[in-house]
């Protein structure tokens, strides 16, 4: 499996869009973690969909002093139509003062989609910008 840097592709919103009809038909859950515990809107709209919820101080992409609540959904239509909303996860550049995050509407929780192997196919530190992609995602 070889994870390919995806930080500043996802920049747009059609970029964004593309990338979730990918995702879409190999995902078969999602890892959703409350980096920003005051944003729930994720698991508040799909709670049926939740299948685990365990505190984490490590989740793909990302190691953290405290832990947090990293969330376990099946994926679904209704899901990926809800995704389809946001701009995108993060927006990510690189200037001559040095990189730069911008958060959007999707806010600062990370997520991460895994295929039927439990292997990661994309995954975020959003709040840093960082996105990374499994290779064979495009294929």
């Amino acid at each position: 499996m070889e994870l390919a840097d995806y930080s500043g592709k996802l920049n747009s919103h059609a970029d964004y869009l593309n990338i979730l009809k990918l995702l879409k038909r190999k995902s078969k859950y999602i890892e959703y973690v409350l980096v920003d515990e005051d944003d729930t809107r994720i698991v508040d709209k799909f709670k049926d969909l939740v299948v685990s919820v365990q505190p984490k101080n490590k989740w793909w992409g990302t190691k953290s002093g405290r832990k947090n609540k990293v969330y376990k959904l099946t994926v679904s239509k209704e899901l990926f139509q809800y995704l389809q909303k946001f701009e995108t996860f993060c927006k990510y550049t690189v200037s001559n003062t040095g990189d730069i995050a911008e958060n959007t509407d999707f806010g600062f929780n990370d997520i991460a989609f895994f295929d039927d192997k439990d292997l990661p196919l994309l995954f975020t530190t959003t709040h840093e910008g960082y996105i990374a992609v499994r290779s064979d995602l495009f294929v």
